[in-house]
């Protein structure tokens, strides 16, 4: 077999794993809020975006994230991920999640603002929830 084709095909396969889109994991405690300049801390609230080019941008409270998808077109974006609030750490699609303003649940710029991976979630905690368009507009301001 000719060695020439083998490097060849093991530069494009690594090429092609090199340019994978994803989201970033965060690192808690030592990330900063893209937005508000934070340390991310809380494991129940974060949240991060990633763009078309693969850019991941992090933010220590939904409402960071949301104050700053505003200037961001969402066509670009490739990822809008939130944390569900029953699964610290974990992200899920904020265009899919519920979202509850509830002031027994403190965020971390006082928004009150939680997200959660489905509505049923998220009637455990309130009773005022929106969907991603609903809060979006809620934040517009």
């Amino acid at each position: 077999m000719d060695y020439k084709k083998i490097n060849y095909l093991f530069l494009i396969v690594l090429l092609l794993i090199g340019c994978t889109i994803s989201p970033k994991e965060i690192e808690y405690g030592k990330d900063a809020c893209s937005f508000c300049k934070m340390m991310i801390v809380d494991t129940k609230f974060a949240s991060e975006i990633v763009t078309n080019k693969g850019r991941a941008f992090k933010y220590d409270a939904i409402e960071c994230m949301l104050s700053d998808i505003k200037e961001k077109s969402e066509k670009k974006l490739a990822y809008i991920l939130v944390t569900d609030y029953n699964e610290p750490k974990k992200l899920i699609d904020a265009t899919k999640a519920t979202f509850l303003i509830n002031q027994n649940i403190k965020s971390p710029m006082g928004a009150n603002l939680s997200a959660y991976i489905s509505k049923e979630k998220g009637q455990l905690n309130g009773t005022e929830l929106y969907d991603w368009n609903a809060i979006k507009a809620q934040f517009k301001n």
